[in-house]
C-alpha cells in the first residue's frame, strides 16, 4: 500500500510542515510525493498534533522509569522550526513490551500516546514536545559535543526511593539483561554507570562492576554492572521489570512477576 512507502524522515517532515500550516497540495510538491501517498499520514499526524503534550509529574516511579529508558534507548532532535523530537527506540521483537510501556507509562505521564514509526526491524516511539525535552534536561545531563550515549547520566542524586525504583526499571528494560542466571546492566557512559550504581545502592542491592576493555578500534569500553544471585528475587519484587520478552526459562521454584504501573 502507498501509505507504507514513506520513510521516518519524510514522516517527520510531514509533521513539521503541518505545524507550519502547509497545505496538502504544497506538501506533495515539497516532498515530491503524490497527494494519495501523503494523505493518510497527513490526516493521522494532523489529528494527533491538535492537543499539546501535557507533562504530568504525579508518579515518581513512572517518571524515573521514563528517564531511565531515555538514558538507555532515547534520542532527541531539535528541528529547524525549533520543534523538539523525542524518540524511544526498540527492536520489533519487543512489540508486546512497547504496548505495555505506552499504556502503563507514557500515556499516564504525558496524557497521550506517542506516534509509532516502524522501520525495518525497529519500532520508534516519537513525541514532538519541547516540554518533554525540558523535563529530560531537568534530570539528565550529557556532553552535547558527542553522542548522548557516551556521557549521559543523572544530573543530581537527590531523588526519592520511588524515582530510583523506576530509574532502575527503565535502565534494565533498555540496556539491561535478565535471565534465570543473570541480572545486569551495560553502558559505555561513566556517568550512567555511576547513576545506576547509586540507584542500586539506594535500594540496598549488592552488585559488582566490571569494565570491559574494547579491543576494536573506534569502540568505547563497556561497564557491566551485575547483581548477585541472592538479590534476584527481591529485585523482581521491588523493581518489577516490564521487558521480559524472549525469556524462555525460569529458575526452579521462581516465577517472574508482572510489573505493575
Amino acid at each position: 500500500m502507498a501509505r507504507k512507502t514513506l520513510s521516518c524522515v519524510e514522516l517527520e517532515e510531514i509533521e513539521s510542515l503541518i505545524s507550519k500550516g502547509v497545505s496538502l497540495n504544497d506538501m506533495a510538491k515539497i516532498l515530491d510525493r503524490s497527494k494519495t501517498t501523503i494523505y493518510y499520514h497527513f490526516r493521522k499526524i494532523r489529528g494527533k498534533t491538535i492537543s499539546p503534550v501535557e507533562v504530568r509529574l504525579k508518579d515518581d516511579v513512572l517518571l524515573g522509569e521514563f528517564i531511565g529508558l531515555f538514558a538507555g534507548d532515547g534520542s532527541y532532535y531539535k528541528m529547524p522550526n525549533y520543534k523538539y523530537t523525542i524518540r524511544l527506540h526498540f527492536n520489533k521483537t519487543e512489540d508486546n513490551y512497547v504496548r505495555l510501556l505506552i499504556d502503563q507509562v507514557l500515556v499516564h505521564l504525558f496524557g497521550k500516546p506517542p506516534m509509532i514509526f516502524q522501520q525495518e526491524n525497529r519500532i520508534n516511539l516519537c513525541y514532538y514536545s519541547k516540554n518533554i525535552y525540558s523535563l529530560i534536561l531537568d534530570f539528565l545531563k550529557w556532553n552535547s559535543n558527542e553522542p548522548k550515549t557516551y556521557s549521559v547520566g543523572l544530573r543530581t542524586f537527590n531523588h526519592s526511593r520511588n524515582f530510583y525504583i523506576g530509574f532502575v526499571r527503565g535502565s534494565v528494560d533498555s540496556d539491561g539483561h535478565i535471565s534465570p542466571k543473570s541480572i545486569s546492566f551495560a553502558t559505555v557512559s561513566p556517568e550512567l554507570k555511576c547513576s545506576i550504581e547509586f540507584a542500586l545502592t539506594s535500594l540496598e542491592f549488592d552488585f559488582r562492576t566490571h569494565l570491559y576493555k574494547e579491543k576494536r578500534m573506534n569502540r568505547r569500553d563497556i561497564y557491566h554492572i551485575s547483581l548477585f544471585s541472592k538479590d534476584f528475587e527481591r529485585f523482581h519484587d521491588v523493581v518489577g521489570p516490564r521487558n521480559l520478552q524472549g525469556l524462555k526459562m525460569h529458575r526452579p521454584g521462581f516465577e517472574f512477576p508482572n510489573a505493575s504501573p
